[in-house]
């Protein structure tokens, strides 16, 4: 039979893996209950553990919750492994380290992290299906191994100002699988196994926003989960709320604004947070609420943005967020109010920015520009629409990202009415 412990780390993954599935929802416990026909009690039993559900439960979540039956197939798996023989890990731990925790811990010292904590992370990403389970011989590790990856996961980084998602993707799930196969096999202590969990969550955040550029929305949905519940396991604040920020901004980009999540991913104004980080879920709460058709609360929400630009920094942004700046701040603006049908307010904003943008840059001026594009409908300039649209296809032709392309479609569904003016015609064909 499977070592218990293995099974129990395997329920625990899978509570964790509904976990973010609902949060990624938008549910709580209270309101999944009764759409599945269980207790609240239940739900969060199974959620941390304490209690097996049985296979009609997941049948019931994957409906509900929209999760194309992988939690279905996670219990499938978990059943498989329950009745499978198992043969016991013999090798000898190296000095400093136990047979069960792998952790580089003096006697003396308590761990507050357990191995079983970590392999619960690494369990509600790993299931997704999009990484193998690696195997590779155990060494010792420490914070300049977690250091390395981090600085090949802040280079990686960088090719999202070039490449689409598609492009992106498979490169940050390679950086996942690492980082992975580093906690699965490495010895290491406290410190070490806080940081590789952090990094974790970090570049499970990074995947997830290359899977929605490439406009796998749900897989991005469920990344953005898993890399929130690994944030909060370790208290990453910060990730936590951009993971949150993200989720309601690929909803908002759908024409599906969640004002409450958005709104949850706030940080408090008076937590000596990174300013940066401040401004840039600011502005993804702005656009929220720019979709939900919300003027007013944009418009502060966008004031508080810039605000928080000006205050003092303590210490070097988070990479993650260090493209945020005063530009940035502008594009937005004028995104926003490009949104909200104010096209006086839009076009200074994104008519100055996007003249500075480098083309570099594709995919983001190509989706930029076609805000850019409905401000000069809604001015009643809609020759003007219809250069700034050719710009745009020109500049995310060949960009592995459907995001520009809806856009660009988007808009020359409105500019149909105008198929007798030239400029339009050209771009109607």
């Amino acid at each position: 039979m499977a070592d218990p412990r293995e099974v129990s780390d395997a329920w625990r993954a899978l509570g964790q893996q509904l976990a973010g599935f609902r949060k990624a929802a938008g549910h709580t416990q209270h309101s999944l209950a009764p759409r599945v026909n269980y207790g609240r009690s239940t739900i969060a039993n199974v959620e941390v553990g304490r209690q097996q559900a049985p296979r009609t439960f997941w049948e019931r979540c994957d409906q509900f919750l929209a999760a194309d039956g992988q939690l279905t197939a996670a219990y499938d798996r978990l059943q498989t492994l329950r009745h499978a023989s198992h043969r016991a890990d013999r090798v000898e731990p190296a000095r400093g380290a136990t047979s069960a925790g792998h952790f580089d811990i003096e006697p003396s010292q308590e761990p507050d992290m357990h191995r079983r904590d970590l392999l619960t992370a690494i369990a509600a990403i790993a299931s997704s299906g999009a990484i193998a389970a690696p195997s590779s011989p155990r060494r010792r590790i420490g914070l300049e191994d977690v250091a390395e990856l981090a600085s090949r996961t802040a280079r990686l980084r960088r090719l999202d100002n070039y490449l689409g998602g598609a492009d992106t993707l498979p490169l940050y799930e390679s950086e996942i699988h690492r980082t992975i196969t580093l906690v699965r096999t490495g010895i290491f202590g406290e410190a070490t196994g806080n940081a590789m969990l952090s990094l974790l969550a970090e570049q499970t955040q990074l995947a997830g926003w290359a899977a929605f550029d490439a406009g796998s929305t749900h897989h991005a949905a469920t990344l953005f989960a898993r890399s929130r519940s690994i944030a909060l396991e370790t208290s990453n604040q910060l990730l936590a709320a951009n993971a949150l920020a993200l989720l309601a901004y690929q909803r908002a980009s759908l024409a599906q604004p969640d004002v409450a999540a958005a709104e949850a991913s706030q940080l408090p104004a008076n937590a000596g947070h990174s300013p940066v980080v401040r401004a840039l879920l600011l502005e993804r709460l702005a656009f929220t609420y720019a979709v939900a058709g919300l003027e007013r609360q944009a418009g502060h929400a966008l004031d508080a943005a810039q605000d928080a630009l000006d205050q003092p920094t303590s210490g070097p942004a988070p990479d993650w967020a260090t493209w945020v700046d005063r530009d940035e701040i502008r594009i937005m603006t004028g995104r926003v109010w490009s949104e909200l049908r104010r096209p006086l307010r839009a076009l200074p904003e994104l008519e100055e920015t996007l003249r500075r943008f480098d083309d570099t840059y594709a995919r983001d001026k190509a989706l930029y520009s076609t805000w850019l594009a409905d401000a000069y409908l809604d001015a009643g300039e809609c020759e003007q629409a219809a250069e700034v649209l050719i710009q745009s296809k020109r500049l995310c032709d060949g960009i592995a990202s459907p995001r520009p392309a809806a856009r660009i479609d988007a808009v020359r569904e409105r500019l149909t009415p105008y198929r007798q003016v030239a400029a339009v015609a050209a771009v109607l064909a």
